[in-house]
């Protein structure tokens, strides 16, 4: 299976042995400080920090080093200093300035002024450097158990070694130097990237001008390697982009001038009051947590004050954008991955983690796929999800919109009459599936009013008799900041909740997804041109492009509801998935868990964070032209797909008991929800689950005690049950591919250009186990966009600095490791999973995770509770 001539994939991540973990000082504290931490008051007001983050915080200001404090309410549970809080640093602690900082800090702490109990308590005694594996531990065949923090430590130590040599990009332009930030990443903080815009003033008729600025930001995370014998650091690279104002920003970063060799990230709050101009502007900005008096009392100084005028001025206080648009857009590229590996591998001294091709493909049926599900293939997809009429209702205020939705679906249906539809009059575009039109501007526009009273009045949002279903198609739009700032209810937000009460699957659209001119030029034709041209040939014509946000949102609307087609079928038994294709038929189960804060609201108790856990289940039939019968659990049990979202969206985030505090039997309520629901399913068909790591539910599923420990389905393996369980991930701890070696596809002309995987699985072993890795180039990339592949955001050339407000794209990347096999062999494994991404349900483009997991995640995601967890405090 694996073959030489298939190529090698190369990564960001690297093996770490003795030599490269290096050495730290440790304090243990002894078990008098652990008690008198627990008598500390807990914050209890919105914007206040956790004494665990305000310590760190303080602590790093004042020492500069990047210390940590192992939170003594979470000690580790193995190890020489099991239950035993420690300070680890790189380098000694200055006993005196130690004591100082921790009385300093818990005379400021709300509902504690004045006291000091722990300073006395603390035990500063230096052993000197100690090397770090030295305080690794292993069981009893030698897999790494701990303590978790030297995982982190030893992140500083590799960040140390590459901040102390510049990172060449390009031989015309000086390398680049980094800062260690007080997190321990790397930062490029005194050359950071700039993009200048300009622009004429159509009111005052003067040249305007904004300057914005980001720094390349790269993150260590060192793990055990899957088995856990031996370590491995996986670098990522990002953009950190520079908040131009301080709306939703709830952290900056800083340079003390006493320390400038760390850069410490500390919270602010913001207090605001109107403007003459009649907008709100900043007030007072603070930073929280006493960081800054803390500081001062310690004599190292004031810390900057964050600038009242603004952010939009590159100083020594730069405040983190978190989300929403900046003229700098995300994206690192895979130019600098590229480069960012080589200096890695001359700093370090050590060769990455490389990946060997294997002869599994990973293709999918020839043509273009619809991303909905056309006419022809409608009625089979609908009596797979049990339905026997659907009814969608395309609901919209302006007609601008109406046009241009109904025009995108009079193309897709070969339906020309539906661009001149009139409202309220229903048409059929395949049996059992009919469309309506209906223009009500009081449900789409914005505003507190009451709209389930108009919902309860209109017979189109009322299903039929037997297996019928109502879906909504409705226009949208963003609010405005003075909405925003006015409290103005988000009309999309309401209609969601009031759509699910109902049963309706909705999705909506706004005019700011409408891509213009539909006879645009993209890459491919701009390239046939100019060949064209300089061959004297006639220029070709220029294709009708597609609206594809109405496409997608039309096939997110058939995905939501279980209406699925048979592409995921044509893409695991295709003919080349040869030896690696299921050979019987299966249930496939995706296992979503995310955890949830809530939002805080005034004068109401904090709620506590819960996980909110979601799954989905598609039978597999055997067969290329199958329909997947698709399930999702609920209240009521294992339901058609539409049903039990709609009952799911319906209800709050989360169940009563699922969380992760152990004393309170969370992660064990979660084991038992969970396998609950795969014995539901009963043993009539073999059980593969995807799901992601989650260490303090299903330890089993971690590098370290793969497959020895809890494992979704656990009771059900100890009673005989076939269940195959594969983790997935895509997320920090997976390697990111930098280059490809050999193979058989292209190569770029240029040397210097990383070359893109094939659509192959690629493996690396590691002892006794496997990481099967599945790479690509994104959508963009493929269809033409490579400027981050053909550059860095640095030596974008000229006339394409513009692509600053682009995204740069990467090799994508999802692992899979298999931590139990049941009756399968790996292969039969991971190809379908891989096949399963690669073909999403319903669009002709790929998902990060396999079907059933990815149908899972959007169930959850679309939740009308789901909120953006940056930031929240839990």
């Amino acid at each position: 299976m694996v073959s030489d001539d298939r190529g090698r994939l190369f990564t960001l991540s690297f093996p770490l042995d003795d030599r490269l973990l290096g050495t730290v000082h440790v304090y243990p504290q002894d078990e008098a400080f652990a008690p008198a931490w627990r008598r500390l008051p807990r914050p209890r007001s919105k914007d206040a920090v956790q004494p665990i983050a305000s310590l760190q915080t303080a602590a790093r200001a004042v020492t500069g080093e990047r210390l940590v404090f192992t939170n003594p309410d979470r000690p580790a549970r193995t190890g020489r200093w099991a239950g035993r809080g420690v300070i680890v640093t790189p380098g000694p602690l200055d006993a005196a300035v130690v004591r100082t900082l921790m009385r300093e800090w818990e005379t400021r702490l709300e509902g504690h002024e004045g006291r000091n109990t722990l300073a006395a308590l603390l035990q500063l005694d230096d052993e000197g450097p100690q090397p770090l594996s030295s305080l690794l531990h292993r069981d009893r065949v030698g897999r790494i158990t701990g303590p978790r923090w030297a995982f982190r430590v030893a992140g500083w130590r590799l960040a140390s070694m590459l901040a102390a040599q510049p990172l060449p990009i390009d031989e015309t332009l000086p390398a680049l130097r980094f800062h260690l930030d007080s997190e321990g990443d790397l930062l490029v903080w005194q050359t950071p990237l700039v993009h200048e815009r300009t622009w004429i003033d159509e009111e005052s008729g003067k040249r305007r001008r904004i300057v914005d600025y980001a720094m390349e930001r790269i993150h260590i995370e060192v793990e055990p390697a899957p088995g856990g014998k031996t370590l491995i650091a996986h670098l990522s690279a990002r953009i950190s982009r520079v908040a131009t104002h301080y709306k939703g920003i709830r952290n900056v970063l800083l340079r003390h001038p006493v320390n400038p060799d760390i850069i410490l990230k500390a919270p602010i709050t913001t207090r605001w009051e109107k403007g003459p101009d009649g907008f709100m502007q900043p007030k007072e900005v603070s930073y929280r947590g006493a960081a800054a008096q803390i500081v001062e009392a310690c004599g190292v100084g004031r810390l900057p004050q964050p600038p009242l005028t603004g952010l939009d001025e590159l100083g020594e206080v730069r405040g983190v954008h978190r989300t929403g648009k900046h003229p700098i857009d995300k994206g690192i590229g895979a130019m600098f991955h590229a480069r960012l590996e080589e200096h890695a591998t001359r700093v370090l001294g050590q060769e990455p983690v490389v990946y060997t091709g294997t002869t599994i493909k990973i293709s999918k049926p020839v043509g273009n796929l619809p991303p909905y599900v056309p006419a022809g293939k409608m009625a089979d997809a609908m009596t797979n999800a049990q339905l026997d009429a659907v009814r969608t209702v395309v609901l919209y205020e302006s007609a601008p919109w109406r046009t241009r939705v109904m025009g995108q679906l009079a193309r897709d249906y070969a339906r020309p009459e539906l661009a001149d539809l009139p409202d309220e009059q229903p048409v059929v575009l395949a049996p059992g599936y009919e469309l309506v039109a209906v223009r009500l501007p009081e449900l789409v526009r914005h505003g507190s009013h009451d709209r389930g009273l108009i919902l309860n009045t209109l017979s189109w949002f009322k299903p039929g008799a037997g297996r019928s279903l109502v879906t909504a198609l409705c226009e949208t739009r963003y609010l405005s900041e003075q909405e925003k700032e006015a409290g103005v209810m988000d009309a999309k937000h309401a209609l969601k909740g009031l759509f699910a009460e109902r049963g309706i699957p909705s999705q909506f659209i706004t005019m700011d997804s409408d891509p213009g001119d539909p006879y645009r030029l993209n890459t491919p034709e701009k390239v046939a041109r100019a060949r064209a041209r300089n061959a004297g040939l006639p220029e070709p014509e220029v294709a009708y492009k597609d609206d594809h946000a109405v496409q997608i949102g039309l096939g997110s609307l058939h995905s939501d509801s279980g209406i699925i087609d048979n592409r995921l079928a044509a893409t695991a038994f295709h003919r080349n998935a040869r030896d690696s294709a299921l050979d019987r038929e299966t249930v496939a189960v995706g296992l979503w868990t995310r955890y949830h804060r809530f939002a805080e609201r005034p004068g109401r108790p904090r709620e506590p964070a819960v996980l909110a856990v979601t799954l989905v289940a598609m039978r597999i039939p055997l067969g290329e032209d199958a329909y997947w019968p698709t399930l999702m659990y609920s209240d009521r049990g294992w339901l058609p797909l539409a049903q039990a979202r709609a009952l799911h969206h319906a209800g709050p985030i989360g169940k009563r008991g699922h969380h992760l505090r152990d004393d309170h039997g969370g992660p064990d309520n979660v084991r038992t929800y969970v396998d609950g629901a795969l014995a539901t399913l009963r043993n009539q068909f073999p059980i593969i689950v995807f799901a992601e790591e989650w260490e303090r539910i299903w330890p089993g599923l971690c590098n370290d005690r793969l497959g020895d420990g809890a494992v979704p389905g656990q009771s059900l393996i100890a009673q005989g049950w076939d269940v195959a369980i594969v983790r997935v991930g895509n997320g920090q701890g997976t390697p990111q591919p930098s280059r490809r070696t050999g193979g058989r596809g292209k190569v770029p002309t240029n040397p210097l250009q990383p070359v893109m995987p094939e659509k192959i699985l690629y493996r690396h072993d590691h002892g006794d186990l496997v990481s099967w890795l599945f790479s690509g180039q994104s959508r963009q990339h493929a269809g033409g966009q490579r400027t981050g592949t053909q550059y860095t955001r640095r030596t974008l050339p000229g006339g394409q600095l513009a692509q600053m407000g682009a995204p740069f794209h990467a090799m994508t990347r999802t692992d899979y490791v298999v931590a139990r096999c049941g009756g399968w062999r790996e292969e039969q494994l991971v190809g379908p999973a891989a096949r399963v991404s690669e073909q999403a349900a319903m669009w002709d483009g790929r998902t990060n995770l396999p079907a059933p997991l990815h149908l899972a995640k959007s169930a959850d995601e679309k939740h009308p509770g789901f909120v953006d967890q940056e930031g929240l405090g839990g």
